[in-house]
Parts: structure tokens; sequence; C-alpha cells
């Protein structure tokens, strides 16, 4: 598969300003660069934290604090890269990178999750 996996880190640096990943992500534009629903969730969920100031314990249960931060910039950004899936196949890598070099769950499925490579 063609394409450049965007990990969620060049987003949420993005997001603080950083310059190198403005830079990137314009590189990336498109259908060349690609994301999965791993990352997509977590820069949804550490913009929110950062927004509403509070620890996932608090927004749980919450839906005013959630209601409350503005999204569509953040859905709108994320929706300009390619969407790929995490399946059966990349769900069973994931656990071989887990037990061979001890990576959390998010973090072995985006490194499981072919796109070419990683950004």
């Amino acid at each position: 598969m063609n394409g450049v996996f965007i990990d969620s880190n060049v987003f949420l640096e993005f997001l603080k300003g950083e310059e190198k990943a403005k830079v990137l992500l314009e590189k990336y534009l498109g259908p060349e660069g690609c994301i999965n629903d791993i990352v997509f969730s977590e820069v949804l969920f550490v913009y929110i934290k950062a927004e509403t100031g509070r620890e996932s314990y608090e927004l749980k249960g919450r839906p005013e604090l959630m209601k409350s931060v503005e999204l569509d910039h953040i859905f709108e950004l994320l929706g300009r890269y390619r969407m790929l899936d995490v399946g059966e196949v990349v769900a069973s890598e994931a656990g071989d990178l887990i037990r061979k070099y001890g990576l959390l769950p998010n973090d072995a499925l985006i490194a499981a999750t072919p796109a070419g490579t990683t950004a």
C-alpha cells in the first residue's frame, strides 16, 4: 500500500503550532497521508482533555464538558487524510508487537497499520 502513516503526535504538535508538524502535514495532505481510527481517537481525546483541563475520569459521564469543546476544525483536519482500517490482520500483528516489544495497545495498533512509511 502506498502512503505515509501519520502518527497522533504529528497532529498534536501541529495543534500546538509546531512548524515542522505543519510542513509534514502539508507535504502528505490528501490520500498519500494516512491515519487509522486509533490516531483519530487519540488526537480527539488529547485535544478534549487539553481544552477542558480535565482528566479522562472527570470527562466520563459529563456530556456537558464534551459538548463545550469545539471540534469541527479537528474533524476537518483529520478528514483530509485517508482512513485505514484496523482489522483482524492488524490486530493480530499488534498482539505480536505487544508481546515482542512491550508496546501499549494503541501504539501497537498504530505500528501494525500498513501505509508504506510512518511519519
